[in-house]
Parts: C-alpha cells; sequence; structure tokens
C-alpha cells in the first residue's frame, strides 16, 4: 500500500511540474495585434538563391479575407541547377483569427528527393495538436499525432501579419511561440532600425529586423539552441503596406539563404525586384 502510495505523490508531483509555466514565458510578447492589421488582397513572389551566386528556388504568398479570418496561402519549389541538386516543393494553408491575428488551422505538405511529408496542425487556445503522414520513397509510410500542451501559438504565416501589425520602434523586440510545421519555436524579433536598400533598381526605406529561434521540447517545454539556422535579418518595406522586401539567412551549411521580393499582386505597388 505504501508503495502504490509513493507512485501516486510521484505522478502527481510530476504533472504539477509540467503544469507550471516555463520560464521563458515572460519574455513573450502579449497577443494583442497591433494598428497595422489592414492586408489588401495580394500576391507576393520571392527569388530564393545562395549566398549572392545562385538562385535556387521561388516561394508565392497568396493573403485574402475568409469571412472572420485572413487566408494564407504559400508555396515555394527549388529551381534550375538547385533542382538538380536537391529537389523540393512545398504548399501551405494558413487559416488566422482577423481581430486577434492568432492561427487557428495550418495544413503542409513538403516533398523532397526522400519522402513526403503531411502535416495538419490545431492551434487551440491551450495546446495544439499536429497530424503528421510520412511516406518515404523506400519504406513503410507512417502517421502520428502529437500533442504540445501549451497555447496559444502562430505559425509562420500567422506571425508574420502579427509583427507587421505592430509599431515597430528601433529597438523594440517581439517574442513569440511559432509552430511552422511540427516543432514549436522561441522566435524573437527585434528591430534593428530603418535602412535604405536598392529594390527593383530604386532606394526603398525599410525596417530591419534581426531574428533569434530557439527549439522548444513539445513535452518538456524545455528550450534549446536552433543550429539549423544560426541568425536572419529581414528587411520590411517602412511604409503602410509593410511589405518583406528581403531575407538573409545564415543557415547549417554555413552558406546565406536570400529571399528578395520579385513581384507585387493586387493592392501592391513596386516593380519587378533583381535577385541581389
Amino acid at each position: 500500500m505504501r508503495f502504490l502510495l509513493v507512485i501516486l505523490l510521484g505522478v502527481l508531483s510530476h504533472s504539477l511540474t509540467c503544469a507550471q509555466s516555463p520560464e521563458w514565458v515572460k519574455e513573450l510578447t502579449p497577443g494583442t495585434a497591433g494598428t497595422h492589421r489592414k492586408v489588401p488582397p495580394c500576391k507576393l513572389t520571392f527569388d530564393i538563391g545562395w549566398s549572392h551566386v545562385m538562385t535556387a528556388g521561388q516561394a508565392t504568398l497568396t493573403v485574402r479575407e475568409a469571412g472572420d479570418y485572413w487566408r494564407a496561402d504559400a508555396g515555394a519549389a527549388s529551381t534550375g541547377l538547385a533542382r538538380k541538386l536537391w529537389k523540393y516543393d512545398c504548399e501551405m494553408t494558413s487559416i488566422m483569427h482577423r481581430g486577434d491575428l492568432r492561427a487557428h488551422f495550418l495544413q503542409h505538405r513538403e516533398t523532397d528527393s526522400a519522402e513526403t511529408c503531411r502535416y495538419r496542425v490545431s492551434f487551440e487556445r491551450h495546446r495544439v495538436v499536429t497530424e503528421t503522414q510520412v511516406e518515404p520513397v523506400k519504406g513503410t509510410p507512417s502517421k502520428s499525432t502529437n500533442l504540445c500542451a501549451y497555447g496559444p501559438m502562430d505559425d509562420i504565416l500567422s506571425v508574420i501579419l502579427y509583427v507587421r501589425s505592430l509599431e515597430l520602434k528601433n529597438g523594440q523586440k517581439i517574442t513569440r511561440v511559432v509552430q511552422p510545421w511540427d516543432t514549436p519555436y522561441l522566435t524573437t524579433f527585434e528591430v534593428l532600425g530603418r535602412e535604405t536598400i536598392v529594390y527593383g533598381g530604386e532606394k526603398r526605406p525599410c525596417i530591419k529586423l534581426g531574428l533569434q529561434i530557439r527549439k522548444i521540447d513539445r513535452t518538456t517545454l524545455a528550450l534549446s539552441a536552433y543550429k539549423k539556422m544560426k541568425t536572419a535579418t529581414i528587411w520590411v518595406s517602412d511604409d503602410e503596406l509593410r511589405i518583406p522586401i528581403e531575407m538573409n539567412a545564415s543557415v547549417e551549411w554555413h552558406s546565406v539563404k536570400r529571399w528578395r521580393d520579385s513581384d507585387h499582386g493586387e493592392g501592391f505597388h513596386g516593380t519587378d525586384g533583381v535577385y541581389g
């Protein structure tokens, strides 16, 4: 009987420990969105490259209203010589609440030469449920459902709209929990200042943002370093539209991926960009 009591007390103690908020919660920026919430229906096209040397792919993003929600659809693919080295395609749909720009549902599919992965992510108030399906080219397909007992979180597209909505004063830091696919991350944006960059042959004032990412264990909520991307810098147009113009990211293999906005759809004004 005493042995059973000890086990029961141990289980209860573990449950209470897990229920406590992790220390990093103190760093989080409140969920209230800022005043820059208006997003005209748009389509953006981005070139992807490595170290100013080679164009490696292209990505697109569309945003539109869907009742009480925003709907964002994104796609990306490797192209040209890069595709011969690394075949990659992905599609993503994100549904977000229009009021506070909170993530609601994410569906994502990505395919490379080894496998196709599909994710369905439900973002609830106090937890995130992720359904994963993996179909390897060789081997046995698998399905799994994982629960992270923390919420709310952003997805990769909702956090873009959330950060965009804020005042973005020089020196301001924004920290959010973001789950882009099947793993949550603690993501911190810092406004590094204002710069003018050449875009589409014209000088354009931009807001410069630094990005830091730390990985969160979905079970223990413990933090760890995210080794695949060491640093990243993002430039957003310093105007009412706040369009993502360019992103530089130092990645695991010591190269630099460069994303550059190359086309504006309905509601945006600009010329075709030139990959830098």
